[in-house]
């Protein structure tokens, strides 16, 4: 005999209480959903400059227009029926239209403007010119896009139907297919040249302060050397990938979600990154003799060039292994920042220039001096340019 299972009023109760809370939930995120605003068209890569000896706009490079007092925006108002201009102002701006005065923009005030009224009130056939001034203007104004109101889904049900515009599969295959490329020149590493491995990932080094491989040192370009450093091109190839992956970077390749439904362009992507750091990584070398030659300091080159391969490999490949397994773990739905890895990275190469004066100090007997202004002139080039600029261009 089966038993009957009575529910008692308590169990009612709490089924009660429950569905109330379910109903309380929705209730809050419909209302939420109303108010959410979804990005149409990010505008970071659309300004101008306008050239007053050329009587035109320019595209605005950061390089050569950073301190202008006054950015634009052409925006083809007939192209985005339905949406609205906003501004959340990160600084007071002065804002003309077509040439002609039209707000003080304040600081911390949102502006919203619908395209619609814009362009009844501006009946013309091209774009409309937006001109932020403001006399110590440095880089542009943020917080400029065109957005519509989100009415009928959560914003967060909307993130997690579009995963942020990004591929899951794409996602996962990423990390996959890097931890096996990794892997597979590390196994032939080990297998082949199993001298050079247990040189190369030594982690002592970094609290023995001395150099033990003076035989590696004898030819750079050895067949072993090459491989460990287009296994270290590789990695940082891997790290600008992921960085565009999470919509961060403005490489122009991540502009077209084609290119990352495919196979074929990520891997050109992947292989072009990585031709690129294996040509610098090589070109130190040559740059090392320069200067050391310039600074007296003739024996450090080789040994600078060991070591920098050699800390740049160990830390790489350790940040690229908990960062994949952080960002499986999360999913791609979690947007990592990248910029405190950028200042993680910036730390890192101030660290290792520390240990490099130490280690050279004690190895080789040479002007301490000489040896510093050495130190502060060439880690300074990697820590401003080189690897960051390989991987997070968009933050120099």
């Amino acid at each position: 005999m089966i038993p009957f299972i009575q529910k008692s009023a308590n169990q009612f109760l709490n089924g009660k209480v429950s569905r109330f809370f379910l109903f309380f939930f929705l209730l809050i995120t419909s209302d939420i959903a109303a108010t959410q605003w979804q990005e149409v068209q990010p505008l970071d890569k659309s300004w101008l400059v306008y050239q007053a000896n050329m009587k035109a706009f320019l595209p605005y490079i950061s390089s050569k227009h950073y301190n202008y007092k006054s950015k634009s925006l052409a925006i083809p108002l007939a192209e985005y029926p339905n949406t609205y201009l906003r501004l959340e102002m990160d600084e007071e701006y002065v804002l003309f239209v077509q040439g002609a005065f039209h707000s003080h923009l304040k600081k911390e005030e949102v502006y919203s403007w619908s395209m619609d009224s814009l362009q009844a009130r501006y009946p013309i056939n091209g774009p409309l010119y937006f001109s932020f001034y403001r006399a110590n203007m440095a880089g542009i104004p943020q917080g400029v896009s065109i957005e519509r109101k989100v009415e009928e889904n959560n914003t967060a049900f909307s993130d997690m139907l579009n995963l942020r515009q990004r591929n899951a599969y794409l996602f996962n295959q990423f990390f996959g297919s890097s931890f096996l490329l990794i892997l597979f020149f590390l196994g032939v590493l080990y297998a082949a040249f199993p001298r050079y491995f247990a040189a190369y990932f030594r982690f002592t080094d970094w609290i023995h302060w001395e150099i033990k491989e003076e035989v590696l040192l004898k030819n750079a370009f050895a067949f072993p050397n090459l491989l460990v450093i287009f296994l270290l091109s590789l990695i940082t190839a891997c790290f600008s990938f992921y960085n565009g992956l999470l919509n961060q970077s403005q490489d122009s390749f991540f502009e077209s979600q084609e290119n990352l439904q495919r196979f074929i362009p990520a891997i050109g992507f992947v292989l072009s990154k990585t031709l690129l750091g294996f040509g610098l990584f090589v070109s130190r070398y040559f740059v090392y003799k320069l200067f050391t030659n310039l600074f007296r300091l003739p024996h450090i080159a080789d040994a600078h060039y060991f070591k920098s391969i050699q800390a740049n490999l160990q830390f790489f490949i350790v940040l690229f292994s908990l960062l994949s397994l952080f960002s499986v773990y999360m999913g791609p739905m979690y947007a990592v920042n990248l910029n405190y890895i950028s200042y993680l990275i910036t730390g890192y190469f101030f660290v290792r220039a520390i240990y490099f004066f130490q280690v050279f100090r004690r190895t080789y007997q040479v002007n301490q001096l000489s040896l510093l202004a050495y130190l502060i002139l060439m880690e300074g080039q990697v820590m401003v340019f080189g690897l960051r600029e390989l991987i997070f261009p968009e933050y120099m």
